[in-house]
């Protein structure tokens, strides 16, 4: 990484040479990458991931590793575009580009270019480790640099020296390995030495970066030819064995990927799911786009893992008729909205999700950009602005768009973005239908430390809208569930035993949780420049005393109730959630907590 004359950049590693020397040069951005965050065990959410279902029955977790997972392959336009600059960009129209905000359903991320060396940037980095999700970068070379393949391979101690720069730059800008693509031919007597080569690096990366791994691209052969296999087989088995994965090419077909199951269950069974299936988003050799599902569900059928490659094309697709019809910002980034929205609902039902799992946790939904930047509802800057390492932790089900792209009001919708304001950050989320309790997060909280929930809402007419948070919170061992709705007092709820109402604090309350230790991300007040803040203190007390050990939080969502006045158009913005730990030994110091309980006969309910 370099510094370049005008702004501070994320750079790849364009020679040999320069790999080499990169332990002497500076690293600006080292100390400004994110940790990851941890995640929950994994769910899938069937038809119905948009709503949060309350009936008796079971939540089911599967293990990360034991579902096929999914590596996001990120080429777009050749990459280090504006997401290069690590303090982001700003200008008119700069803050309509490419954003990716689904990470619940995303194991692995990997920056791509066709650089010999692409590091991730900063951006990225930051946007995919707060939302859980570890990064690889790509060691690129092509048929045009065979020479660059014979000088790292022209010596085993030379090779060495290659393997601890690589796994040097990783640890140093703190990403979690490879994906190897060496599309080139090569001597077959060079092939050993190209295995050995492999393997060292994954033991290197192994060793130095814990939780990381190499991923082989399905290029050349144990033979040395460039020959693309679309299946796993005696020529290029190998070349998987060294490594954690095979990326396998995007022009398979259902006989591809018969045989490898046949291959993989014959020789390495316990390999299966380290295939990584390849799915062009641009459709070249499969069908993909908008049919990306029917691809990705042949996959899923093996099951084999997946790998989705340039899902940038929600946006690049529509680039040329932006322009021609020269459409204003507001324009372009409602298409692709819609357009990425769209895409990602088709995939949602067949892939497994991961929530937030630590406390604090905070989100203000914010995309990454934005035409001003908000804290607390106050404008810090008018300017536009992109910068992904801004995103917040993003939502475990995708926005739903209009069911048709020529209505431009959200009334179908499930929530959508919303551009024209913010609590913190350029966006937040909007919400006109009234039906459902709609998800938000699949999460995996625990209820015996008593939870303190905040969020931040607005509404476009006073007293017409009601906004209130759901959560669900489940028994694990009797699979009772339990909704406890946080609202204001007119907040509907209904008699039925699992169901319950949360008291909100009143400001004197607020202030006893600061004095318990509390470090609120949302202010102590009942609003804020325009905003509306309600805090409630959920405690576990009833649970302690039935010695109920068995209990999670495991959905939050928002529940919209308009009045009878209210107009079809009327909605709520909610600008920022905010939970955090409780104090159980010192909650009788707060008179207004709310005690729950899954019993039916239990007296749950303000204390």
């Amino acid at each position: 990484m370099s510094l370049d004359s005008e702004y501070s950049v994320c750079k790849p590693i364009p020679t040999l040479e320069a790999l080499l020397e990169f332990n002497i040069q500076p690293h600006l951005w080292k100390n400004l990458v994110e940790p990851i965050a941890p995640r929950s065990q994994s769910r899938n959410l069937g038809e119905r991931y948009q709503v949060i279902d309350f009936d008796a029955g079971p939540v089911e977790y599967v293990a990360n590793q034991s579902r096929p997972q999914v590596l996001l392959c990120h080429d777009f336009k050749g990459n280090y575009l504006n997401d290069k600059y690590i303090n982001g960009v700003q200008g008119e129209g700069q803050w309509v580009d490419y954003r990716f905000y689904n990470w619940a359903a995303i194991d692995i991320f990997c920056y791509f270019s066709h650089k010999f060396v692409t590091i991730p940037t900063l951006q990225w980095l930051n946007c995919a480790h707060k939302n859980g999700v570890k990064v690889i970068g790509t060691i690129i070379v092509e048929a045009g640099n065979v020479q660059l393949m014979h000088d790292i391979l022209q010596s085993e101690e030379f090779m060495r020296r290659v393997v601890e720069a690589l796994v040097h730059v990783s640890r140093v800008c703190q990403f979690d390995g490879w994906l190897l693509n060496i599309e080139c031919r090569l001597d077959a007597a060079k092939i050993p030495l190209l295995c050995d080569f492999v393997r060292l690096l994954t033991e290197r990366c192994h060793e130095a970066i814990p939780g990381s791994m190499v991923i082989w691209y399905d290029s050349i052969t144990k033979d040395g030819q460039l020959d693309w296999q679309n299946e796993v087989n005696t020529h290029n088995d190998l070349f998987m064995l060294s490594c954690d994965g095979i990326f396998l090419n995007y022009a398979w077909t259902r006989s591809h990927l018969e045989r490898t199951e046949n291959f993989i269950a014959r020789y390495f069974p316990e390999r299966r799911l380290q295939v990584f299936v390849g799915i062009d988003v641009f459709g070249r050799s499969k069908k993909a786009q908008m049919d990306t599902n029917a691809t990705l569900e042949e996959v899923l059928s093996f099951p084999f893992s997946v790998a989705l490659f340039a899902p940038g094309w929600t946006f690049e697709s529509l680039e040329a008729n932006s322009k021609q019809a020269q459409l204003e910002p507001d324009d372009r980034n409602v298409r692709f909205l819609e357009t990425n929205d769209r895409f990602w609902n088709l995939l949602w039902r067949y892939l497994y999700v991961r929530g937030p799992t630590q406390l604090p946790f905070y989100s203000s939904f914010c995309l990454g950009s934005g035409k001003f930047y908000n804290r607390l509802g106050k404008t810090q800057s008018d300017q536009c602005w992109f910068n992904l390492g801004k995103q917040s932790f993003q939502p475990t089900i995708p926005y739903t768009p209009p069911l048709e792209y020529e209505l431009r009001n959200d009334a179908l919708s499930h929530w959508t973005h919303h551009f024209e304001g913010a609590l913190d950050g350029g966006s937040c989320l909007k919400l006109r239908n009234e039906e459902h309790d709609k998800r938000l997060f699949a999460c995996d909280f625990p209820c015996i430390s008593d939870l303190i929930v905040s969020y931040a809402f607005r509404r476009n007419e006073p007293g017409d809208t009601e906004l209130a948070l759901v959560l669900k919170a489940y028994h694990t061992q009797r699979h009772d569930c339990l909704r406890i709705v946080c609202g204001g007092l007119d907040c509907h709820v209904t008699n039925r035993w699992n169901e319950m109402r949360a008291i909100p604090l009143e400001k004197e309350q607020m202030l006893q949780l600061l004095k318990l230790g509390a470090k609120p991300q949302l202010p102590l007040a009942d609003s804020i420049n325009g905003w509306e803040i309600r805090y409630y203190y959920l405690s576990a007390e009833l649970l302690q005393q039935a010695q109920d050990w068995d209990a999670r939080f495991v959905d939050i969502g928002i529940k919209l109730t308009k009045s009878a006045t209210a107009q079809a158009t009327d909605y709520a913005l909610l600008g920022a959630i905010n939970l955090q730990a409780g104090f159980p030994a010192h909650r009788h110091q707060i008179p207004q907590r709310t005690a729950f309980s899954f019993a039916s006969d239990s007296e749950s309910d303000i204390i």
